[in-house]
């Protein structure tokens, strides 16, 4: 049998991605931790870097791997940390970005009749419209019982195996300036044309209806996260919708906003964006704000009085 940890039976050289690199840097021989858990430790850090250093990326960086590591680090710190399979799909989604849904199932209670259960929301997805994602199943489904066996309220810990989910090399996890004044010149131009949508007091408050902040939250979502939990598999109610929960999650894992999505809708969600409606649908203007992300929130605060600062550009609205 071949030796996983052998570099040359891995197609993918150790040490190319930015999460090996930051766990082979700041892996500490002496912890007191047991290994699981300083690796765990390590990726919520890594998940908590603002900037990832483009060069940490082997294919951003003309495939030059920015700090090889030994064999020993191979043996002890990255091989068990993940099965190949799943540092496969990490790359992948990390190093391409492929649009879509990634689809998490957390919930495998009542084994042979949630599998097909599950099996038939998959068919139902990629039988709408004509569209058929099945050769991309390999990297948009997490369905591994080993690693997603989840409580509903500890989905989060899937970033502890595939942090890749979020995060892009070299660009910042959260909207920063230059973005802001876009969202900015956006929010100013949408209310000199349909001034009648916008909160009168667009500028010093931040209300459901106002298209500000709405454009800030869109500017934080970059990833969507659909999970299949025991609320999806399990009801005493006949009647119960299929469906799975939404997340639209920020470049660190935070939920920006959350919904709920019936598995016949992901081929719609994935081409809204295109159509430039992503906005308008139900997922997005009937979608919980995240706790983060609320007014009071640590993230939507700071994001919210950070436009508030910046000049309008608008000749129509004048500054604030």
């Amino acid at each position: 049998m071949a030796d996983p940890t052998n570099a040359a039976e891995v197609s993918l050289p150790w040490g190319s991605l930015p999460a090996e690199q930051f766990l082979i840097r700041n892996w500490d021989p002496a912890s007191s931790l047991a290994p699981d858990e300083q690796r765990r430790t390590l990726i919520r850090a890594f998940l908590a870097m603002e900037n990832v250093p483009t060069e940490w990326c082997a294919k951003a960086n003309n495939s030059n791997i920015s700090r090889v590591p030994t064999e020993s680090e191979v043996q002890s710190i990255l091989a068990p940390w993940r099965p190949l399979s799943l540092r496969k799909v990490a790359a992948y989604i990390w190093q391409d970005r492929p649009e879509g849904v990634i689809i998490l199932r957390t919930y495998y209670g009542n084994e042979d009749e949630a599998a097909a259960k599950f099996e038939e929301w998959l068919d139902r997805e990629m039988g709408i419209c004509g569209f058929n994602y099945e050769e991309d199943n390999w990297w948009r489904i997490l369905d591994d019982r080993e690693y997603f066996n989840l409580p509903d309220d500890e989905w989060h810990r899937v970033f502890d195996v595939v942090p890749e989910l979020v995060g892009r090399s070299g660009r910042p996890r959260l909207p920063i300036a230059e973005m802001l004044a876009e969202a900015r010149d956006m929010a100013d131009y949408s209310r000199s044309v349909h001034p009648d949508i916008i909160d009168e007091n667009y500028y010093s408050s931040l209300s459901q209806t106002n298209i500000l902040e709405d454009l800030v939250l869109d500017e934080a979502q970059e990833c969507w996260l659909a999970i299949a939990n025991r609320d999806s598999f399990e009801s005493e109610d006949e009647n119960k919708i299929d469906r799975f929960r939404l997340l639209m999650l920020d470049g660190h894992g935070s939920i920006v906003k959350e919904s709920d999505i019936w598995p016949e809708e992901i081929p719609v969600l994935v081409n809204t964006p295109e159509r430039g409606q992503f906005r308008d649908s139900r997922w997005w203007m009937h979608g919980v704000v995240g706790p983060r992300y609320k007014h009071d929130g640590d993230i939507g605060s700071v994001l919210f009085a950070a436009i508030r600062n910046i000049s309008s550009r608008s000749p129509v609205t004048g500054d604030s």
